[in-house]
């Protein structure tokens, strides 16, 4: 009898716990769950390249559909967290550019930088602060 109420006792502690869990995280499971939003994305480019900004595109990379920048400003129509990438116009055939990606959101500034390679760039970040 004592053993049959200690495990009762403890499937109740377990599902108490549970229930604590997903009244703590709801939040994230409800947005998990819901369909991303339409947004208009208000890309700003900071460009510290010889380059004109002209050159420059945001790439929708699923779609592969780009917009050109005016005065160093791009607006794409897409799924908030859908992944751009800065890329170079093919109006500019003889230049390479290789961005990293960024999820999408309202407002977001992204960083023309030509000396160093982006990706290099995020890798050495990232081991520095691992070591630091």
């Amino acid at each position: 009898m004592i053993k049959k109420f200690g495990q009762i006792i403890f499937i109740i502690l377990i599902i108490c716990g549970m229930g604590a869990i997903l009244h703590s995280n709801w939040a994230n499971i409800k947005k998990s769950f819901r369909k991303p939003e339409l947004i208009v994305s208000k890309v700003t480019l900071q460009n510290e390249c010889t380059i004109i900004s002209d050159a420059f595109i945001i790439v929708h990379v699923k779609s592969n559909r780009f917009v050109h920048f005016s005065n160093d400003l791009a607006r794409i129509k897409l799924h908030e967290g859908d992944l751009i990438r800065l890329a170079i116009s093919p109006k500019y055939p003889n230049f390479v550019y290789s961005g990293e990606s960024y999820k999408a959101k309202e407002e977001l500034t992204i960083t023309a930088n030509c000396e160093v390679d982006p990706r290099m760039k995020s890798i050495f970040n990232s081991m520095r602060d691992q070591f630091n």
